[in-house]
């Protein structure tokens, strides 16, 4: 077996050279267990800045954009090209149809799968057991890039078994298939492959981290499921004449209430098995936080939730973008708090949105447009108004004490301040961890560390994340840029938690059910619950009470819960709320010198941006079209 260091590429992500015939790369169990990993290597790059179109191709984060007017040494990453709206059918950005411009070749990895499945009963010593195991491992990646191409795609062909060599020009010409007949080909498949997929306490994490087991498949399927019953695939009237040569109409045009049922019965069930295995919501205070304050211990947990490897809430991670997400990105990701030795410090170049800072409830736990106090105090109206008190009592744990910041940085709920860094706001850890004599806080003027100093190491929008790189990183002006290692969540508990509330509600509208999911992931940052919070500290105390109000919670409540870790971007597509991409980036004024200069609201974006129905889906590839004339390009393009 093929081993890496923790901190190293993925050993799953490996092609094997030199395959010169089928009969060899099948000869004996050490040539197969290569071409296992091979059918990995095609795993999406999920949680990578550059290759994952989620992570930067959306409105939670925008990049800094000086690239647009011809300036050096600025980062922008493939799928900044979706978010600026730049896609197009010639050469699309994140190609995973073809495997170009940063885009995984699914389809050359289901060949592969395939290819595995047809030849490995043909391996001599090799124990029935282990071959079991990996031709359901096999049948779940299989699936599972179906499912992913369905996310980008739509419709797609079934591929089920690859053509034989001698087949015909017109066999090779298929046909994508209609929605309801793609959900149930991958659902089916996932499920065979979980039978024989092992339990997690039984993959061994120093030789077989990331690969497939029964609650990542189960939780996969669960996605898939709500996916097929959102609004974009169930009942999607805007698509009504993507219609084939067959005349077989790909989208249903029929709304189906009990998709969401399905959907929460297949979320329930995965919860339950999670129970079963002693999966948790991750509740631990790391040990070099032991001596925090405890609003800083809280802080520290829920980014950790994320970043302590292979923690009780991860369901699956996915270990393939280590060598660049995790290790050099990081240092794009993270607040710079030094400018001594530059070459170690973050830049904060992957830079937060005003819109996600807003998105924040307040410290009562609702969103502060709707907070009475909010609204009684007009901190709402004053929200980017300089507070003229200073921090003081235990506002200096999220400010720096004595200094000033606007009114939206003050009174917000811990997941904001866990989050996001801010002007003036406190920077537990990254080589900081001493609270109060060593622990940094950000200054984001220009000209200060954590602000513009040069054309491309700075946050554009004055945000910066802490979120999604572990507080223990040291980037400090005296370490090497030490970094954690951790594997990108494609799947943790919390998500599955909100997946199944909300199934739930759109079955069967609001119910303690409902409310006990969601105020699980509440209590854990010290939120009150859902009908207690609208009832005592929101202007619309009835929200929670009605299907559509609950509705817009639970969305509210994954923004918030799953910030930074690419779920929105594909959340707005399934909502078909792809017109919340047409609100232009806002930020402070980075460049500004004083404080009221910086705290001036601005659109940070250079170029109008026009999302429209076209852009709930990716295109296919013009060239492919000409190809292939069975095929039919997405609606818009």
């Amino acid at each position: 077996m093929m081993l890496a260091s923790l901190g190293a590429c993925d050993y799953l992500d490996v092609v094997p050279d030199n395959l010169a015939t089928i009969d060899y790369a099948f000869r004996n169990r050490t040539e197969a267990e290569k071409y296992l990993y091979t059918c990995y290597s095609y795993r999406p790059q999920a949680g990578d800045l550059n290759n994952d179109p989620a992570m930067s191709g959306g409105d939670e984060t925008w990049p800094n954009y000086l690239y647009l007017i011809g300036t050096s040494n600025s980062s922008v990453f493939t799928g900044n090209n979706i978010g600026y709206g730049f896609q197009t059918s010639n050469n699309p950005y994140l190609n995973f149809w073809d495997g170009e411009n940063g885009g995984k070749a699914l389809w050359r990895g289901i060949r592969d799968c395939n290819i595995f499945l047809e030849n490995i009963d043909n391996v001599l010593d090799m124990e029935e057991y282990e071959k079991t195991r990996w031709i359901s491992e096999v049948k779940f990646l299989k699936a599972y890039y179906h499912y992913y191409l369905f996310k980008c795609y739509g419709p797609i062909p079934v591929m089920d078994v690859n053509l034989p060599i001698s087949a015909g020009v017109n066999e090779v010409k298929f046909y994508r298939e209609p929605v309801d007949k793609v959900v149930d080909y991958i659902s089916n498949l996932m499920l065979e492959a979980v039978e024989n997929l092992p339990n997690p306490s039984e993959v061994i994490e120093s030789m077989e981290a990331g690969r497939v087991d029964k609650l990542a498949a189960l939780s996969m399927r669960a996605e898939l499921l709500l996916f097929a019953a959102s609004p974009l695939f169930n009942g999607n009237t805007d698509y009504k004449n993507m219609i084939d040569n067959r005349g077989e109409q790909l989208f249903g045009q029929t709304y189906d209430e009990n998709k969401w049922k399905i959907a929460a019965d297949a979320c329930r069930e995965v919860i339950d098995l999670s129970h079963e295995r002693n999966k948790a919501l991750y509740d631990q205070i790391d040990p070099m936080a032991a001596n925090a304050p405890e609003p800083l211990q809280l802080e520290t947990m829920y980014r950790q939730a994320i970043c302590d490897r292979w923690n009780k809430e991860l369901i699956w991670g996915n270990t393939n973008n280590d060598c660049n997400t995790l290790s050099s990105h990081a240092q794009t990701r993270t607040i710079r708090m030094d400018f001594t030795n530059m070459s170690n410090v973050g830049r904060s170049q992957w830079s937060p949105t005003m819109k996600l800072a807003e998105s924040y409830y307040s410290s009562d736990g609702v969103p502060i447009e709707e907070d009475l106090r909010w609204q009684q105090n007009e901190w709402y109206a004053r929200r980017y108004t300089i507070r003229d008190e200073p921090s003081s009592g235990d506002e200096i744990y999220y400010v720096k004490e004595g200094r000033k910041t606007v009114y939206l940085h003050y009174n917000r709920e811990r997941r904001f301040y866990a989050s996001l860094g801010f002007d003036r706001g406190i920077y537990y850890g990254n080589g900081y961890n001493d609270f109060p004599a060593n622990v940094k806080h950000c200054e984001m003027f220009s000209g200060e560390y954590s602000g513009f100093v040069s054309d491309g190491t700075f946050t554009i929008t004055g945000y910066g994340a802490k979120k999604m790189h572990s507080f223990k990183n040291g980037f400090t002006a005296t370490t090497a840029g030490a970094r954690e290692y951790f594997p990108f969540p494609v799947m943790r508990l919390a998500n599955l938690y909100l997946m199944y509330a909300e199934a739930l509600n759109e079955f069967s509208g609001p119910s303690e059910e409902v409310y006990r999911y969601l105020d699980l992931i509440r209590a854990r940052v010290g939120l009150e619950g859902v009908k207690e919070s609208w009832q005592k500290y929101s202007n619309r105390p009835d929200k929670p009470n009605t299907k559509d109000g609950l509705r817009e919670i639970i969305h509210r409540e994954r923004t918030i819960e799953l910030a930074l870790e690419g779920k929105r971007f594909w959340d707005l597509r399934r909502w078909k709320q792809i017109n919340e991409l047409n609100v232009q980036p806002q930020g402070w004024n980075t460049m500004g010198e004083t404080a009221e200069d910086f705290y001036r609201v601005i659109e940070v974006a250079q170029t109008p941006v026009k999302f429209s129905i076209r852009d709930y889906f990716f295109p296919i590839k013009e060239s492919s079209l000409v190809v292939n004339r069975n095929l039919i390009q997405n609606y818009g393009w």
